[in-house]
């Protein structure tokens, strides 16, 4: 932003006019002190006295303008290149003067009066021009012979102008996570906000948004324009078959047009990095969940065939069901796996899983050779190979026969990232429903095939 700013609209400059338009004398001297005449607001330099009738080249400056005999509002002139000041030279009491510049540096100002002059010196040094001001108050020329001030001969600024500022500020965030398409198996969109605001000086036209990514789409700009403080916020979706670097992190750069020829183009870049949060939000994949339970029946008679013709096998039976817990957004479960070292050897692979969906299925089996605990009785007795269901008649604390565990694992179609999860059932084959004696089933050695019931 120009340090001119302050003057347009600082408090001199409306004090100046005001005095200027009204025609009031608004300061009263009673000091002959170089810094009498000072209120102020001005930066309160001491005059230096030069002899004779010098102009900027003996404060080493190049650049300069000449007012003389008439002084007012709105005064122009200069030998620039880059332009001339704009300047109000308002006179005030006891032949002194204020002065404000709308476009320049002011280096020093010299003041002819008489045979000699008051030089002003505002830089740092003689012939800097990184340094100045912009206003001051009570300059006047030096005291002639008679001890009184001379009249104002003319007036020399010694001044650079200070060019417009133009600038642009750009901030990128991604305040959601990627939009899903498909559950994920289409890819998802990256949906990122660019903030643009005008930093500088002069409107800001032309918006031209480069986004780092591709597969993007920007909203239009057309017809925006930027006055100075004002900002705008811009759409950029981006799709991706897959998941972004560093959670979507990434850069766009905006250029824009500015009123100046100068500078005729502004830019900047809006990095995810700056922004908060830093990057993307994460899209992980929903939870999975695998139920398992006895099956109903527990058990299935079926015949196998022997060397000793078809005899009587018994499987036992549990129900498996597989979810994908997700909402509707979320992402489709892929490579779903299901592995059960009882009920089936190796993994069984599932179909994909929508969110919401399931599979489920009942599997049954022959069972290994019991290997269940002696169950204890109530009395501290034992019984062998004794087991119970779990059934709201029979004892809240059964032990199974045959008990094993199903897990269940999956890949997130879009995040890749896995998700398990297992449940195990304990069952039987022998059971009863009298709630006072359990059944048992016999030693397998007397009855490799028992069913009892």
């Amino acid at each position: 932003m120009s340090i001119l700013k302050r003057c347009r609209h600082g408090a001199l400059f409306t004090v100046a006019r005001s005095i200027a338009i009204a025609g009031v004398c608004a300061l009263t001297l009673s000091s002959n002190s170089a810094l009498a005449n000072h209120t102020g607001d001005g930066p309160e330099v001491s005059p230096i006295f030069m002899p004779g009738n010098p102009d900027c080249s003996a404060l080493g400056y190049q650049y300069s303008v000449r007012f003389q005999d008439s002084y007012g509002l709105g005064m122009s002139g200069g030998n620039h290149p880059d332009g001339p000041i704009n300047v109000d030279i308002i006179l005030t009491a006891n032949k002194t003067f204020t002065w404000v510049s709308h476009n320049s540096l002011v280096h020093a100002v010299i003041v002819k009066g008489g045979p000699n002059a008051n030089g002003y010196l505002y830089a740092n040094a003689p012939g800097d021009t990184t340094t100045g001001e912009t206003h001051d108050d009570g300059l006047h020329s030096p005291n002639s012979k008679s001890g009184n001030r001379a009249g104002l001969s003319h007036i020399d600024f010694c001044y650079s102008p200070v060019l417009p500022d133009p600038d642009i500020s750009v901030t990128k965030t991604c305040p959601s996570a990627p939009v899903l398409i498909n559950g994920g198996v289409g890819g998802a969109t990256y949906n990122y906000k660019v903030r643009v605001e005008n930093t500088g000086d002069g409107q800001l036209s032309n918006l031209v948004v480069d986004e780092s990514l591709s597969n993007c789409t920007v909203q239009s700009t057309a017809g925006i324009v930027l006055n100075e403080g004002a900002h705008v916020v811009l759409d950029v979706s981006c799709h991706s078959a897959l998941p972004l670097p560093q959670n979507g992190r990434n850069m766009a750069k905006v250029k824009a047009t500015t009123e100046y020829g100068h500078e005729p183009m502004v830019m900047d870049t809006g990095d995810t990095a700056n922004a908060n949060p830093p990057n993307c939000p994460e899209n992980a994949p929903p939870p999975i969940d695998i139920v398992k339970d006895c099956g109903n029946p527990m058990v299935r008679l079926v015949e196998v065939p022997s060397a000793y013709g078809p005899i009587l096998g018994v499987q036992a039976c549990v129900d498996i069901t597989v979810t994908n817990l997700g909402d509707v957004d979320d992402e489709t479960l892929v490579n779903v796996e299901l592995t059960d070292t009882e009920a089936f050897g190796g993994v069984m692979n599932l179909p994909d899983l929508v969110p919401g969906a399931y599979w489920s299925d009942t599997l049954c089996y022959f069972p290994d050779m019991p290997t269940g605990d002696t169950l204890d009785h109530s009395d501290g007795s034992h019984t062998a190979y004794s087991v119970f269901t779990v059934l709201d008649n029979i004892l809240s604390d059964p032990e199974a026969l045959f008990s094993n565990t199903a897990t269940v694992t999956a890949d997130g179609a879009f995040s890749g990232e896995s998700v398990d999860d297992s449940d195990n059932a304990d069952c039987s084959i022998c059971y009863s429903d009298n709630q006072d004696l359990p059944s048992a089933c016999p030693p397998p050695a007397k009855n490799p095939y028992p069913l009892f019931h």
